[in-house]
């Protein structure tokens, strides 16, 4: 029995490579997949596979598993000696069986033409010799899912290309080429099934979803005609946008689709050393017109530690990239990934890199490792107040005064993110108010208050911002005049002034309101006296 092992790294993700080489090969030879991940203990795992005596195991092996994988395979190896262990995916593209002590092929590419001649072979009864192998017709490809069970916590890869058309030295897909595309017809068909199973997320794996621009549109406008609940995770090279593509994608339904953008950086010489050919002023534009209908979830991503950007360059960077105040900002880190060109460019660039997965970048001619671990305490910041939206307008009031990437920077010193969300929230107003970022302790009190009740109760409140009694028989006195099950049981706040209208126009309505935190807050004015 062959044995298809794949170990994600985490248990809501899916391997598709798997499920594609199982539906090929099951009527050739006898088969089985497994699906695990890193977070499970590997003598589970392990007395999974050595209970089935497969004599064939194959493995899928990436950056976060690599080392899970090592152990495995010496277990098996040790358990099962007789086994044969196949091991393929990026990690091992650049590997010879050397580099594996346990492993008796490493399969580099794509596996599917490699799977079905080696079961063509098994079947036969045939010696088998490792060949070099063609890329596998799309067309030809099975549908992964296929007779399974659709668990709505989990996310579903799915693939409508494979190759990427740009050069970027960073990455592995630069070394896949030409694009090949999946027929459209077998795309639409593959894709309804996941609408029609009302699965929460579906995420297409192409490297560059918009390279062919009128097949885009037509997949947009089918996942807009059929999705009813499930949303589309996309990843958009921004200089290929056009007012088309944009106007399709901007007349979606909110949330339908999620886009992944990669920017990188807006430094021109670290692009050009990358070889990432971007087109800055078009891309500045096409996600201005993507925020303007704000349709559409944005995750906008830089790298950090690419050549020829220092800190400050790269804070300039994500100043420009928090200012389009997209959905999500994504501070990465340079991997210097085995077979890719900035790897072999390491000593050009004076790279200090780890040895170890995931490979990420200590320190360059441009950057101190000292910098770049002030970066991550600024990352860590940015991905749970920005991204999880902790203080959405705070944040934005104060970026129109201070620039973000020194309010993260300064926060950074003073702030743990790895403190419960009370304490946490307590240090943050802490640090607010003694910082005097906002020098109007009014203004900074109502919108503190204001961001902490869009998302939490009422006792995660710093003890400063608890309401006082008067303020209470307001609100109670509010509710009274409303139907007694028009709000089930929603959060209310009292305010001095209209917040969206001071953040969004920068005028102080002194009058005070009611909000009504209930999915999109909703307000009310109340007069000075207390009558609404």
């Amino acid at each position: 029995m062959l044995l298809f092992l794949a170990i994600n790294s985490k248990y809501i993700h899916t391997n598709i490579a798997v499920r594609y080489f199982y539906h090929l090969c099951k009527e050739l030879y006898p088969c089985e997949f497994l699906e695990f991940n890193i977070n499970q203990g590997i003598e589970d795992i392990l007395f999974e596979v050595v209970k089935r005596k497969p004599r064939y195991v194959a493995i899928s092996t990436y950056i976060w598993n690599v080392q899970f994988v090592r152990m495995l395979t010496e277990g098996i190896k040790k358990l099962l000696k007789d086994t044969v262990i196949i091991l393929g995916g990026p990690e091992v593209c650049s590997d010879t069986l050397e580099d594996w002590e346990y492993a008796d092929f490493i399969v580099r590419g794509e596996g599917e033409s490699f799977f079905v001649d080696f079961c063509n072979s098994l079947s036969r009864g045939d010696e088998f010799f490792l060949k070099d192998y063609q890329q596998f017709d799309l067309e030809q490809l099975p549908f992964p899912y296929r007779d399974e069970k659709m668990d709505q916590n989990k996310v579903y890869y799915y693939e409508t290309s494979r190759g990427c058309p740009f050069r970027c030295s960073y990455c592995l897909s630069s070394i896949d080429k030409p694009v090949r595309f999946s027929p459209l017809d077998k795309v639409f068909e593959e894709i309804r099934f996941f609408f029609d199973k009302d699965v929460k997320l579906l995420k297409f794996v192409d490297r560059t979803f918009n390279i062919k621009k009128e097949r885009a549109i037509e997949i947009i406008e089918f996942c807009k005609r059929y999705s009813k609940n499930t949303q589309v995770h996309l990843e958009i090279e921004p200089s290929l946008l056009d007012e088309d593509i944009i106007k399709s994608l901007n007349t979606s339904r909110d949330g339908l689709f999620r886009l992944e953008i990669g920017i990188q950086s807006f430094k021109r010489d670290t692009l050009k050393a990358i070889e990432r050919v971007s087109d800055l002023e078009r891309i500045d534009r096409n996600i201005k017109k993507l925020m303007e209908e704000k349709r559409c979830l944005i995750h906008l991503d830089l790298i950090a530690g690419l050549p020829y950007e220092n800190f400050e360059g790269f804070k300039e960077s994500l100043d420009k990239t928090i200012f389009y105040f997209a959905d999500e900002v994504q501070l990465g880190f340079l991997k210097m990934l085995k077979g890719t060109e900035i790897r072999d460019e390491a000593d050009l660039y004076g790279y200090e890199y780890q040895s170890f997965p995931p490979y990420e970048v200590i320190s360059n001619r441009f950057i101190s490792y000292e910098e770049l671990y002030r970066l991550k305490r600024m990352e860590a910041l940015i991905d749970r107040l920005y991204n999880r939206k902790n203080l959405f307008w705070t944040l934005r009031y104060i970026f129109k005064r201070y620039p973000p990437s020194n309010f993260f920077e300064s926060l950074s010193y003073q702030v743990d993110c790895r403190k419960n969300p009370k304490d946490f929230l307590n240090d943050l107003y802490n640090y607010l108010t003694s910082s005097r970022l906002i020098e109007d302790y009014d203004i900074l009190k109502n919108l503190f208050r204001f961001d902490v009740l869009s998302i939490y109760p009422e006792d995660y409140l710093p003890l400063d911002l608890r309401y006082s009694p008067r303020d209470k028989d307001i609100i109670k006195a509010f509710k009274k005049t409303q139907l007694k099950d028009f709000y089930r049981n929603p959060r209310l706040g009292l305010f001095d002034f209209d917040i969206e209208r001071l953040v969004i126009e920068g005028i102080l309505d002194k009058e005070r309101y009611i909000y009504v935190f209930d999915g999109k807050p909703f307000k009310f004015q109340v007069s000075r006296r207390g009558n609404s």
